[in-house]
């Protein structure tokens, strides 16, 4: 297969170029006007001169990923991007060998599975762009993880159109999840018989201010929504009012997030912070419903102490038991098996540091540390109590965090990077993962190291 490469406008989610683009902005060596809306498009970061990160920001037509802990997977994505004028393309096929808990999942001739990981058409000016086909977005202001849309669930295949001026913008996103057959209504105790085939949609809208160039503030708002024999309306591609208040005036079943972030730049720091909102009880629950909620707050340092070429990023999430869950089983948060929001779901919180050091302008070292808390709490766990009506004298566990038996574990990791010109890029990571608790069996242990590998190929 011949395969003819020419510009790149979107970095990857999931690439290294964005801890890089992090770490550029927190120097102050580029600016992005909206930095919690990701992939960045190439063409919106403003770069200083001078700087030798700049020569790292360029993406690989082909990048493997190798992965061995408990399981041996090897990821390969070959890319082909255009770019002509305003309008851009891009083609990036994922081959998998092994088995993992991602997709892709058919395995074809006991050997390999394949499928897109991205593939879209693109038109953006400087004041509208719409977006049509399969990307992995994210929506917050964590470089890691955000507890709106994560962008590590499996891919997903959206409809975006974006609105901006140089300090607002308006966007939105919509995509069809994956269809279920289920019962209606799911809870403790139910003895549903009834069985529909739902469809399933996911909206976000987002609005996005900047007013100077070191801050930026966001507000948004996810919605899971659909049913037997759903049909979209012209009110869901509005990108300036919410679902929510369509769900009270026309009484539609919707499970909607609401979501506040905001970012700071300065002096080599940054600063930022997410709330996510599942449902906030304004008064006292008769059922003792309590909040459903998640948090997000971390910081990045460049050159920490005085100590030039370093980097160091911290960060602290928490999110309760019973978001991301709902009593209509179709309107969980979730696809294909993997969680839209967190990649952990609901029912834990986690502290993670990660400290790199640029020791010359071709390689890196650095190191890593996860701590976690896990309840027992999942996207798919059963309401606990009866809805629609709901039964006087049924209550929600008092437990809203941290739930049953905690499973406790601690990744501790070392890696390097290499870089060589625009042509290839090298990451080597080794850990130690230890659990307690081990999928919440009290006193079972888990311990097991790991190899990831990562070589990014060919600039063209």
């Amino acid at each position: 297969m011949i395969l003819f490469f020419i510009l790149s406008v979107y970095l990857p989610v999931d690439s290294w170029q964005n801890e890089l683009v992090e770490e550029m902005q927190v120097r102050g060596v580029h600016f992005t006007r909206f930095p919690s809306v990701r992939p960045y498009d190439i063409a919106e970061i403003k770069l200083a001169d001078g700087h030798f990160l700049n020569d790292r920001l360029w993406l690989p037509n082909l990048s493997g990923k190798a992965y061995y802990d408990t399981i041996t997977v090897l990821r390969l994505k070959p890319s082909v991007y255009y770019d002509w004028s305003d309008l851009s393309i891009c083609v990036q096929p994922v081959v998998k060998f092994g088995d993992d808990s991602l997709p892709p999942d058919k395995v074809f001739a006991d050997l390999f599975s394949a499928d897109y990981e991205r593939a879209y058409i693109k038109y953006q000016s400087k004041h509208f762009g719409v977006f049509i086909g399969r990307e992995r977005f994210a929506i917050g202001p964590s470089p890691r993880y955000n507890l709106l849309v994560s962008g590590y669930s499996a891919p997903m295949d959206w409809i975006s159109y974006f609105l901006q001026s140089d300090r607002l913008r308006f966007s939105f996103f919509l995509t069809r999840l994956d269809d279920l057959y289920t019962k209606p209504l799911e809870y403790v105790g139910d003895t549903i018989t009834q069985y529909i085939n739902a469809r399933r949609y996911l909206s976000v809208k987002r609005l996005d201010f900047t007013p100077c160039h070191w801050l930026n503030f966001g507000l948004s708002e996810s919605a899971v929504f659909g049913g037997e024999n759903y049909v979209l309306e012209l009110y869901h591609f509005n990108p300036v009012v919410f679902v929510q208040a369509y769900q009270y005036n026309w009484n539609k079943d919707v499970n909607f997030f609401l979501s506040f972030d905001a970012r700071v730049f300065f002096n080599n720091l940054s600063f930022y912070a997410a709330l996510l909102l599942d449902d906030f009880q304004l008064e006292q629950d008769p059922n003792d419903e309590p909040n459903h909620w998640g948090v997000n707050i971390g910081a990045e340092v460049a050159d920490i102490f005085s100590t030039g070429n370093t980097f160091w990023i911290i960060e602290y999430t928490a999110v309760s038991r019973y978001t991301y869950c709902h009593f209509i089983p179709y309107q969980r948060y979730h696809y294909l098996g993997t969680s839209i929001g967190s990649p952990f779901g609901p029912d834990y919180d986690e502290i993670f540091t990660k400290f790199i050091y640029h020791t010359s302008v071709s390689f890196d070292i650095f190191a890593q540390v996860q701590y976690q808390r896990k309840g027992q709490g999942q996207v798919l766990t059963t309401w606990p109590i009866p809805e629609n009506p709901r039964e006087p004298g049924t209550f929600f566990p008092a437990e809203n965090f941290l739930s049953g038996t905690m499973e406790k574990s601690a990744n501790l990791s070392i890696g390097s990077r290499y870089f060589w010109k625009d042509r290839l890029a090298l990451e080597l990571l080794v850990g130690l993962l230890c659990i307690d608790d081990f999928r919440h069996v009290s006193g079972a242990q888990e311990n097991s190291a790991f190899i990831r590998f990562q070589a990014d190929l060919i600039n063209l």
